[in-house]
């Protein structure tokens, strides 16, 4: 059987929060809630967190995850993530049919059912190349125009903007929960499969991707919710 690793790509620093990817929500850093939804899922073989900042692997290391110390060229606003991915693939010596769930640290009500629905849909295609996480968005934008030329291009091909909205096709966001693929289909090129992919529909309200202040506490709101209902 193929091993299941996921990777938290959680570098330091941050413009918005101070050391956002541990920044406090509620009694557990950021961070920790990627990690707790991967180890409780139990459909995972090893969980690793990804950083060049020591603070930040210290917290991973507490709440149970490997640790990887990443090469600092690698953690800069302009780093792709698929440069940290093929580093952590060469640095584990993952290989062949091995699977990586790529869980982003900002994602704290993705939870071990997502990932553990995640999985099993991925499984379920064998053609695809690529799971990724997605909620779905009003299919009216599909009747919007493009403009910067001489004449507007409607956004959805010819008559979609004069389309009733049942009969224009249903429209999905990513939202960088969850990502999933085979180490030989990364390898190929050296990037995150971007063909052949199918979705894992979330909610909205579960899609809520930590980036201001503002977002934490509407994350704080959302977890003190469901802990009380």
């Amino acid at each position: 059987m193929p091993n299941v690793f996921a990777l938290v790509p959680a570098r330091g620093g941050s413009k918005g929060i101070l050391q956002k990817n541990i920044a406090p929500l509620n009694d557990l850093p950021l961070l920790a809630y990627t990690i707790k939804a991967a180890l409780g899922s139990e459909v995972i073989d090893a969980t690793y967190v990804s950083s060049e900042d020591d603070q930040i692997l210290s917290v991973a290391h507490y709440y149970g995850a490997e640790r990887l110390k990443r090469d600092p060229n690698l953690a800069t606003d302009e780093s792709p993530i698929d440069s940290v991915v093929a580093e952590f693939i060469h640095r584990i010596k993952a290989t062949g049919k091995d699977i990586i769930i790529l869980l982003l640290p900002t994602s704290p009500l993705r939870t071990a059912t997502h990932i553990v629905e995640a999985l099993a849909e991925f499984r379920d295609f064998p053609t695809c190349r690529s799971l990724i996480s997605v909620y779905e968005i009003n299919n009216q934008l599909m009747k919007a125009y493009v403009g910067g030329g001489e004449f507007l291009q409607p956004l959805g091909g010819a008559h979609s903007s004069y389309m009733r909205r049942q009969d224009l096709p249903s429209l999905y966001m990513p939202n960088n929960a969850i990502t999933i693929f085979k180490v030989d289909d990364f390898l190929r090129e050296e990037k995150i499969p971007r063909t052949h992919e199918v979705p894992y529909l979330m909610s909205l309200h579960d899609s809520l991707d930590i980036d201001t202040q503002d977002d934490l506490e509407l994350a704080e709101k959302r977890i003190n919710k469901h802990r009380a209902e």
